[in-house]
């Protein structure tokens, strides 16, 4: 059975940065959750005043996405079966391994403490028993070169449009790593050309993270319950009939 890593890569997931600690929405929402403003994560949902002072802020504060991400992930057939593993790549090149026994909370809010608990550790719930892993440093081809797959596809806008049943129904080799971009404007901020691996489009318009993610786990699961069907051998042409000789 071929084995999957779904890796979300140039995630917009961090903690606050350093320029807008002391921005007034910042400080009032860590004072409400009682916690130092360095502790929390980046949301434009609460701190989108803040955002002009920092580059690329039309997509940047959206752990959200991770959110769906996992939710739909960790849910899927393909995990519950043990042949799917799930990482998280941000865009400061953060990397959180996924255990496939985790229990993710629905909740987004608790799902923002766990987060920020994470960056606090480095391992939730305990080194023991560590669903969650976080390691920095490390850039998406690094993290996709120590997975050693056989065969790695990106869905990116300007990939091959290509029916995924298709497509999954003929990978390559026993392991197999999908990469999908988490943010939800602009395009990779990681050097792709230096990932060896199939671009795939799904269209010209840019879907959402979540919406991408839920059409490839079911085409996977598609192709899994699919029979093989092995191509018939071509045909020798038949040759005419002797004529006889009069």
């Amino acid at each position: 059975m071929t084995q999957y890593f779904m890796i979300l890569a140039d995630t917009e997931l961090e903690l606050i940065p350093k320029e807008l600690l002391n921005e007034r929405c910042i400080l009032n929402n860590a004072r409400a959750r009682g916690k130092p403003p360095e502790k929390i994560l980046l949301d434009a949902s609460h701190h989108h005043p803040a955002f002009a002072k920092i580059p690329e802020a039309e997509r940047r504060g959206r752990p959200d996405i991770a959110h769906f991400f996992l939710l739909l992930c960790l849910d899927s057939e393909l995990s519950v079966q043990g042949n799917l593993r799930v990482f998280v790549h941000t865009r400061n090149d953060d990397v959180i391994a996924v255990n496939p026994e985790t229990r993710l909370p629905p909740h987004y809010p608790r799902f923002v403490g766990l987060i920020e608990s994470l960056y606090e550790q480095r391992v939730v719930p305990s080194k023991d028993n560590p669903l969650l892993e976080l390691r920095q440093g490390i850039s998406l081809p690094t993290l996709i070169e120590a997975l050693k797959p056989d065969e790695t596809i990106v869905f990116a806008p300007d990939g091959e449009e290509l029916p995924l049943l298709e497509k999954f129904s003929s990978v390559k080799g026993e392991r197999v790593a999908i990469v999908i971009g988490g943010f939800s404007k602009g395009d990779f901020r990681s050097d792709l050309a230096k990932i060896k691996a199939t671009r795939i489009s799904m269209g010209k318009r840019m879907l959402k993270a979540f919406t991408v993610t839920s059409r490839v786990l079911a085409a996977i699961e598609l192709a899994q319950r699919a029979p093989r069907v092995t191509p018939p051998e071509p045909s020798k042409p038949r040759r005419a009939p002797r004529k006889k000789a009069e």
